[in-house]
C-alpha cells in the first residue's frame, strides 16, 4: 500500500512558494510589455523589424499571462488539497475517538491541523550584484543559456534527473527571487546617433553635390532613411529579453526545487500527482526561458550587425566625401578645374555610385538580421502553445475536481 505521510507546514509553504511564482510569471508579462518593444521605428529597418517585434512581445505577453494563472490555479489546488486532507484527518479522527470512547479508551488527543502554516522566508538567491549592468555577463549569458538549456527538460524524468544541478533536497523554500533579475535594461552605446551626427558633419556642406551629379542625396539614401527612429530601444529590447529569460529560468528552478523538496512532507497519491504537476511546470517555464533567451540573442545580432554596418558605412561615406570635396573644388576653379573635372568625373561618379551600392548591401545584413529575429517569435509562439496546452489541462481538472 502507497505509504501516505502529510505535513501540514510542507503544503502551506508549497503554498507560498507557488504564490511567488505566480507574482513573478506576472512581472515578467509586465516588463516585457513595457521594456521589450522599440519605441521610434520611422526608419525603413525599423519600420521592417516593428511588426515582428509587436508580434513577438505580445505572444511572449501573453504566454507570461498563462504561466502566471496556472500558477494561480496550481496555489488553488494546494489549498483545496490540504482543506480536504484536513477535513478527512479530522473526519477520521473523531470515528476513531467516538470508537475509542464507547470501548472505554478514553478520548483520542489531538486536533484538526491549521492550514495557516509558518511564513516563507525569502528566497535563498537572488539575481548576482551587478546584473543589469552595461558590461553585466548577461550579454554573454544570452546564447550560453540557449546552448545549455534548450535540450533541458523535455519530461518529468529528465528535469528529475537533473535536479543534482538545481539544488540538494532540503525544506521546502523559494531557491531564488526570480524578479530580482527584472532590472530596468541599460543602453551601453548608440553607433547609429554617432553616424548621424559624424555623417551630417562630413557630408552637410558638400551632400549637394551628390544631388546634382547623381540626382539624390547620399545622407538621405544611405543615412537619415534607412537608419532613422529609436536604435536605443533596440538596445534596451535585447537586455530586457535576456533579463526576462533569467527570470522565467529562475522560476523553472523555484518549481524544480518544489519537486526536489516536498517528499518530505508529502508523501502519497496526492504528493506524487504534485510533484509531476510541478515538473510540468518547471518545463514548460525553462523552455519559454529558453525562447526568451533566444530572442534577445536574435536581437542582439542585429544590433552587433548594426554596429558593424556604421562601421561600414562611416568608412565608404569619408570615402564619398572626399571625391565629392574634390568635384566641388574642381567645379568651383574655372577653366582649368572643369577641363580637369571632365576628365575624371566618369571615374569620380562611379566610384561614388560603387560605394553607395556596397552600403546597399550593409544595409541588407542589418535586413537579413530582423528577418533572422522571426526565427524568435516562431520559438515564443511554439512554446505558447505548450503553455495553453497545460492551461487548458489544469482548468479541465479543475472542473473535473
Amino acid at each position: 500500500m502507497t505509504e501516505i505521510l502529510i505535513e501540514y507546514d510542507a503544503l502551506a509553504l508549497s503554498q507560498q512558494v507557488l504564490e511567488r511564482q505566480q507574482q513573478h510569471a506576472a512581472r515578467v508579462a509586465d516588463y516585457l510589455t513595457t521594456h521589450a518593444g522599440i519605441g521610434d521605428a520611422t526608419g525603413v529597418l525599423l519600420a521592417a523589424f516593428d511588426p515582428l517585434s509587436r508580434a513577438a512581445v505580445g505572444a511572449a505577453e501573453v504566454a507570461a499571462s498563462t504561466v502566471s494563472r496556472l500558477e494561480q490555479a496550481m496555489v488553488d489546488a494546494v489549498g483545496r488539497t490540504a482543506a480536504d486532507l484536513a477535513a478527512t484527518d479530522a473526519t477520521v479522527g473523531e470515528q476513531f475517538a467516538d470508537l475509542a470512547t464507547r470501548l472505554g479508551g478514553g478520548s483520542v488527543p489531538g486536533s484538526a491541523p491549521d492550514l495557516g502554516g509558518p511564513p516563507l522566508p525569502p528566497a535563498a538567491e537572488s539575481a548576482p550584484e551587478g546584473h543589469g549592468s552595461v558590461d553585466s555577463y548577461a550579454w554573454e549569458k544570452a546564447q550560453g543559456t540557449v546552448d545549455t538549456l534548450s535540450g533541458g527538460a523535455a519530461d518529468a524524468v529528465s528535469l528529475i534527473e537533473g535536479l543534482s544541478q538545481w539544488g540538494a533536497t532540503g525544506p521546502v523554500r523559494e531557491v531564488v527571487d526570480a524578479s530580482s533579475f527584472l532590472v530596468a535594461p541599460q543602453v551601453p552605446e548608440n553607433p547609429v546617433q554617432d553616424l548621424r551626427w559624424s555623417a551630417g558633419a562630413l557630408l552637410g556642406g558638400i551632400d549637394w553635390v551628390a544631388e546634382q551629379f547623381l540626382g539624390y542625396s547620399i545622407l538621405d539614401r544611405c543615412v537619415y532613411e534607412p537608419l532613422a527612429g529609436d536604435w536605443e530601444g533596440l538596445y534596451r529590447a535585447s537586455e530586457a529579453w535576456a533579463h526576462a529569460g533569467s527570470a522565467t529560468s529562475a522560476v523553472a528552478r523555484n518549481h524544480a526545487g518544489l519537486v526536489a523538496a516536498s517528499p518530505r512532507g508529502w508523501q502519497g497519491l496526492s504528493g506524487n500527482a504534485f510533484r509531476v504537476a510541478m515538473t510540468g511546470l518547471a518545463g514548460a517555464a525553462l523552455g519559454l526561458g529558453t525562447a526568451f533567451e533566444t530572442a534577445a540573442g536574435m536581437v542582439k545580432n542585429i544590433s552587433t550587425a548594426c554596429k558593424l554596418a556604421c562601421a561600414g558605412i562611416g568608412a565608404a561615406l569619408r570615402f564619398i566625401a572626399n571625391k565629392l570635396l574634390k568635384m566641388a573644388a574642381q567645379a568651383a576653379t574655372p577653366v582649368i578645374g572643369w577641363a580637369v573635372g571632365a576628365v575624371t568625373a566618369y571615374s569620380d561618379i562611379d566610384a561614388i555610385i560603387s560605394k553607395v551600392r556596397l552600403v546597399y548591401t550593409i544595409i541588407e545584413t542589418v535586413a537579413s538580421a530582423i528577418q533572422g529575429f522571426a526565427e524568435a517569435k516562431a520559438s515564443i509562439m511554439d512554446r505558447l502553445a505548450l503553455i495553453e496546452d497545460l492551461a487548458q489541462g489544469a482548468a479541465t481538472s479543475v472542473v473535473t475536481s
